[in-house]
């Protein structure tokens, strides 16, 4: 079970790479079930867990949270310099 969500995270870090948004949202819902699944461990491996828990918020920060320079990605296709006083919207 385990070696195919390694494969479906390798497929989805590489889907990433190639910028597609449904392997931005795989890799969300996995890193979302990689930190559910270490609640399972975290009596017996506190740090590990933690650390682990740690990682997985970082990697859905990353994937929700797109850079500004890439072109087309956004959601927001809006301006900011139509909402500034004084301006009229373009």
């Amino acid at each position: 079970m385990w070696i195919f969500v390694g494969i479906a995270q390798i497929l989805a870090a590489l889907g990433v790479f190639m910028g597609s948004r449904a392997a931005r949202i795989t890799g969300i819902v996995l890193a979302a079930a990689c930190m559910v699944g270490q609640l399972i461990f975290l009596s017996t491996f506190p740090l590990w867990s933690l650390a682990t828990m740690a990682l997985s918020v970082l990697v859905i920060y990353g994937l929700v949270f797109v850079p500004r320079h890439l072109p087309g990605e956004r959601l927001c296709t809006c301006r900011r310099s139509s909402f500034r006083v004084g301006r009229a919207p373009v």
